[in-house]
């Protein structure tokens, strides 16, 4: 019975993530990129060697947010992601399925 309970609850949680993770990365990243942004820009002394991985990560993260919901729905939710990821050093990892109608935006 508790091998059946813990499977229930992994796959439950795996449903959950897979339905909430394309919205809650693209607002996490943007905060942790804006954040850390403003940081640099504001206090430049004692951000910038700190704050450059937490930039990255934020962006990083974002980006993750975005492919994914391409991945799931076969359109981009942005013009701003669709931009970044026809970039030569990203193109590659545009998922299959938004190349089908790329004339959306």
């Amino acid at each position: 019975m508790g091998l059946i309970w813990l499977t229930a609850v992994i796959v439950l949680v795996s449903m959950l993530l897979w339905w909430a993770f394309p919205i809650l990365a693209r607002i996490v990243g943007f905060f942790l990129f804006f954040d850390s942004l403003l940081t640099i820009v504001f206090r430049p002394a004692h951000a910038i060697p700190s704050r450059l991985p937490w930039l990255a990560l934020g962006l990083f993260i974002w980006l993750l947010g975005h492919w994914t919901w391409a991945f799931k729905h076969g359109l981009w939710e942005s013009r701003v992601a669709l931009r970044i990821f026809r970039l030569p050093g990203l193109r590659r990892t545009i998922p299959r399925s938004t190349l089908i109608d790329n004339d959306r935006w």
